[in-house]
């Protein structure tokens, strides 16, 4: 992306560049060092080539930097000599050669069709092309300097392979190693969005806008993908216990970010053959049920129990519940005991509270929000339990 210094995009609806996406981005002068030394030695190749070369000299004038002719090789000219198509539209001559035009009039997804096309339209001709003289040669002043650099991810679509792989697939290969702070919005923004376990395409959109801000390309977003993962895996691991329910867990959030095999090595820990104990009996002296008190009552011990220095197994045969059931009262009884450790729980618990006071009723509230039946349970149990605090 190329900062035009106070100009407007232009035809937004056709280029799918705004105002806002170039804001940050650097200016034509800052990025010409760059561009000239990747030129440098080489053959350019583009789809109408003389329209692109208008704007490149116009450019580096204004600059201030003087160069020499740069060769160019036209995909639009060499398609006339090697394909019998209606027209040589780029998108015509890809279609022609089985070759997929993602992102059409968006330069990275053009500049990989012309990619593509080239082999095939150099092996159609009867003879090589050849240059009367030689590339440029050129070299910076000084060192080249990071630019400050602008992605994008455009036309996201979920396909077959879900948004996050159609996300990563339309940002270049590799930008920038993203700052602390960029780091820190996407692997937020990442966990509220898989907080029910999927990835919608707003929330597709959000991520790539957060990426595309921070320069990231499809290296680096996959890389705190990858980050986040193994994060969840350190969270399930924390008692070095790992239930079945946290493996599908796991294994759902992995597929959720296009890497389905990366939880493949992981099996739930064997339960210790213990003698079961009877169910702790609350102070009440009544028999504990499903109810929300008594389920809270239940995590309160098992805390408790966790912190006296008791496994998960040890807690499960004291309370007389499963593991997997344990983990998800420790999960709750650590919530209540600090809401604001899990923020994305909080929220959503607030959007219950403000349901129920509206009197709407939980199936509305779980279509409204988009959510698993599970998370909506959950949020509402989790508006009751902390009403006073909401």
């Amino acid at each position: 992306m190329v900062n035009p210094q106070g100009r407007d995009v232009g035809p937004t609806f056709i280029h799918g560049i705004t105002n806002a996406h170039v804001k940050q981005a650097p200016t034509f002068a800052e990025v010409a060092p760059e561009l000239l030394s990747r030129m440098s030695g080489a053959v350019v190749v583009a789809h109408n080539a003389t329209f692109e070369e208008a704007f490149l000299s116009a450019e580096l004038r204004r600059a201030g930097i003087g160069v020499a002719t740069i060769p160019a090789l036209c995909t639009l000219w060499l398609g006339r000599q090697t394909f019998s198509t209606p027209n040589h539209k780029l998108g015509t001559i890809a279609r022609a050669a089985g070759v997929p035009l993602v992102d059409k009039h968006a330069a990275l997804g053009d500049v990989r069709a012309v990619a593509a096309l080239l082999p095939q339209m150099t092996s159609k001709l009867r003879s090589p092309v050849r240059y009367n003289g030689g590339p440029i040669m050129w070299s910076p002043a000084g060192p080249l300097g990071q630019l400050p650099l602008v992605t994008r991810a455009v036309s996201l679509r979920k396909g077959t392979d879900g948004w996050m792989h159609s996300l990563v697939a339309r940002l270049p290969s590799s930008g920038l190693a993203p700052n602390d702070a960029a780091t820190e919005a996407y692997l937020d923004a990442l966990s509220e969005a898989l907080a029910d376990g999927r990835i919608t395409g707003d929330e597709a959109k959000t991520l790539a806008h957060l990426a595309g801000s921070a320069g990231m390309g499809g290296e680096q977003v996959s890389a705190l993908n990858k980050r986040f993962l193994d994060g969840l895996k350190i969270a399930a691991l924390d008692d070095d216990v790992l239930t079945t329910a946290e493996i599908r867990q796991l294994t759902t959030a992995a597929k959720a970010l296009s890497l389905p095999d990366y939880f493949g090595e992981l099996r739930p820990t064997p339960a210790p053959a213990q003698e079961p104990r009877a169910a702790v009996v609350p102070s009440d002296g009544t028999t504990a049920s499903n109810s929300m008190e008594a389920r809270a009552e239940r995590g309160t011990q098992a805390l408790e129990l966790q912190r006296s220095g008791s496994s998960r197994s040890e807690i499960a045969v004291a309370l007389g519940v499963s593991q997997d059931t344990v983990k998800a009262l420790l999960r709750d009884a650590k919530f209540y005991e600090n809401p604001e450790s899990d923020p994305s729980r909080l929220g959503l618990a607030r959007h219950a509270r403000q349901a129920r006071n509206s009197g709407i009723t939980k199936d509305v509230f779980q279509n409204d929000r988009g959510i698993s039946s599970g998370k909506s349970t959950e949020a509402w149990r989790d508006a009751a339990m902390l009403s006073e605090s909401l």
